[in-house]
């Protein structure tokens, strides 16, 4: 697709990564067709599997080094499409606070959805999401939540639990590894 950056780079890895992920499963058959005796009907394929998965990791490697090393973020982009689709997947939150509030997890599901459906055909047509309006204004939510309980939960910065920590904690991780590995 031409609007791709890196098409050929990602879609390399996606395909070498299956393959990759197939092998496991050759060598399990190996084993289990040998019955602890020697035969030749998995000769041509035990030569190949293991220098094939080397081969086949350091390429997925190195691929996956060039492209993350030239990876350029558009935080402006990003915002955006989490401003456009973030309030529809923040719904569940809403969803279970209000469950927990003693709301009729029914009922709300389906507040819930017609609203989301209100807002849709506004962010289709370009308009900025309604959705977290909506839901701040209907009466039959605010009986459960407060407005500034149901507004935080439509923040999409609550979406993403403790994965950045969790991704810089595993990057530290790969790092030390990769300070040792050099020393």
């Amino acid at each position: 697709m031409p609007f791709k950056r890196n098409p050929i780079s990602a879609e390399k890895i996606d395909s070498l990564a299956r393959q990759l992920a197939g092998l496991p499963r050759l060598a399990w058959d190996n084993a289990a067709h040998s019955l602890l005796e020697r035969t030749l009907d998995d000769s041509a394929n035990r030569r190949t599997l293991l220098p094939e998965a080397f081969l086949i990791c350091d390429e997925l490697l190195r691929t996956a080094d060039r492209l993350v090393n030239g990876l350029v973020i558009n935080q402006a982009a990003m915002q955006r499409n989490l401003a456009l689709y973030g309030p529809f997947a923040a719904i569940e939150r809403v969803l279970m606070a209000l469950v927990k509030a003693g709301a009729d997890r029914q009922e709300m599901h389906e507040r819930l959805r017609q609203h989301s459906l209100t807002a849709w055909p506004a962010v289709q047509a370009g308009a900025p999401n309604p959705l977290g309006e909506l839901l701040a204004t209907d009466e039959a939510l605010l009986a459960f939540l407060p407005v500034d309980e149901i507004r935080r939960l439509m923040e999409a910065s609550g979406h993403v639990g403790d994965a950045p920590q969790r991704a810089l904690a595993l990057a530290g991780k790969i790092r030390a590894a990769l300070e040792q590995v050099g020393e």
